[in-house]
């Protein structure tokens, strides 16, 4: 077991920030250690499971998510990307109160991101700054930070390393409401970290993934996985009733491929879920076995089924232990022209702003068109219905989440783009006042960016 994220206490969120965002030089220097060393040829291939022989981490067990990149989006690499964007939005609930109140903001983002692709070496690298000018609650002014990379490495012919981290500080709502439409290529469904998402509040957000696979005969591989996450509200005033949390794991498969389109397998996970300040730690061991079927290249359907023991203890909470089934399905496309990813899970996870650990039943579905060369839409919804394992003298135990979003992006010239958004927050949890007193939320943007590109190593 191994974890990518040092462990940062909650008391000392500046320093944290500080801490994790080392991480990254350290997967940048790995990376260009090795880039001089290899050809430009695609690993394309390689990865994804292209030839009869080489085997992949199935979607049930990946690390890598699912992509609502286009076929052609993903055959382009070795180039340096960038540009800035400028938005105007207005959101009709913007601060904690018994009452609607509506502003309008503006934000300004540079952004700039490079993939590599060598024989035996696949990495992207992504930053966004930006800073948002609010019309009429100026003291919620902020600048913000995106910084996403990921790393996938050949050590052999049969042995491969992926590395995967995301580090942003942003309001909450941003992140899952708002699918970076400039740089289509990352553009990738997760489920939220957020269980409940306050209006107007500033997050610090980390998680990163670690996965070494071993295929060692022509049908079978063998995988190990480490993973660590931090959510941490930083704005008490806007966060009242929310508690930071933390999570540290790892685990094992084993998968064998049954002809050419059939993986089968079994997965053991382990989990560590700490809230703060209250300091509840629930425990979490799950075991499952997997079925994926490859439909075609780039076309996947998955199923999984099992069981998980937690035990939940600290701050007060009596020692609770309790066995749950545990499933989950997927679906993903990417064509040339359409896109779409299709998550469904029944789990333990973190609270993401709730007391402890929680059941949750999660659907989570992402689909994008091409219309014209010019013209590419796309709409995003996120569901979660969350009940804590305990609940005993606490409140807000359970709710139920609902976001859906929806883009229009037309290409006005070679550089220039235009984008029009809509997005919408409807979430229900009774007892927690800080969701009970806000209504639901609609924002609508409108966003110019300017992009360019420049190839690598040609």
């Amino acid at each position: 077991m191994f974890s990518f994220s040092p462990m940062i206490r909650s008391s000392s969120r500046n320093t944290a920030y500080i801490v994790m965002s080392k991480k990254f030089v350290l997967i940048a220097i790995f990376s260009f250690v090795g880039l001089p060393a290899w050809s430009q040829t695609t690993t394309t291939g390689i990865f994804s499971g292209g030839s009869d022989q080489a085997m992949m981490a199935p979607p049930p067990v990946s690390i890598g998510g699912d992509s609502v990149a286009f076929s052609s989006e993903l055959e382009r690499s070795n180039y340096l990307r960038g540009g800035v964007s400028v938005q105007g939005s207005y959101n009709d609930n913007v601060v904690t109160t018994t009452s609607i109140q509506g502003d309008a903001s503006y934000t300004i983002s540079p952004y700039i991101a490079i993939d590599i692709s060598r024989s035996r070496l696949l990495w992207t690298l992504d930053y966004s700054p930006g800073f948002t000018i609010y019309q009429k609650f100026s003291p919620y002014d902020q600048a913000d930070h995106n910084l996403s990379t990921g790393l996938q490495y050949l050590l052999t012919p049969h042995v491969a390393i992926s590395l995967q981290e995301s580090l942003a500080k942003e309001p909450s709502f941003q992140s899952v409401l708002e699918p970076n439409s400039v740089n289509n290529l990352s553009n990738t469904l997760q489920t939220p970290s957020f269980a409940i998402i306050p209006p107007l509040t500033s997050t610090l957000n980390n998680n990163a993934t670690g996965q070494l696979t071993y295929q060692f005969a022509r049908n079978a591989m063998i995988g190990f996985e480490g993973d660590s996450s931090e959510l941490r509200f930083l704005n008490g005033v806007q966060a009242q009733g929310l508690f930071d949390s933390s999570e540290r794991g790892g685990g094992a498969f084993y998968a064998h491929r049954v002809g050419a389109k059939h993986y089968i397998g079994v997965n053991y996970n382990f989990s560590d879920i700490v809230t703060h300040p209250s300091e509840v730690t629930t425990q979490v061991h799950t075991t499952d076995m997997f079925y994926t079927l490859y439909l075609g290249p780039r076309i996947s359907l998955s199923f999984s089924g099992g069981a998980q023991h937690s035990e939940t203890q600290g701050g007060g909470v009596a020692l609770l232990q309790t066995w749950s089934p545990t499933e989950g399905g997927g679906f993903n496309v990417q064509g040339i022209h359409n896109s779409m990813a299709l998550t469904i899970s029944h789990s333990i996870n973190s609270g993401g702003g709730l007391q402890g650990a929680v059941h949750s039943y999660a659907a989570n579905f992402s689909v994008r068109h091409q219309f014209s060369p010019h013209l590419t839409g796309g709409v995003q919804t996120n569901y979660s219905n969350n009940d804590l394992l305990e609940t005993s003298s606490q409140s807000g135990s359970s709710g139920r989440t609902l976001i859906v979003s929806a883009t229009l992006q037309r290409a006005l010239g070679q550089h220039l783009n235009a984008e029009l958004g809509y997005s919408r927050i409807h979430q229900r949890y009774k007892d927690l006042a800080i969701v009970a007193n806000t209504p639901d939320s609609n924002r609508g943007w409108i966003m110019i960016s300017y992009e360019f590109e420049r190839p690598l190593g040609r």
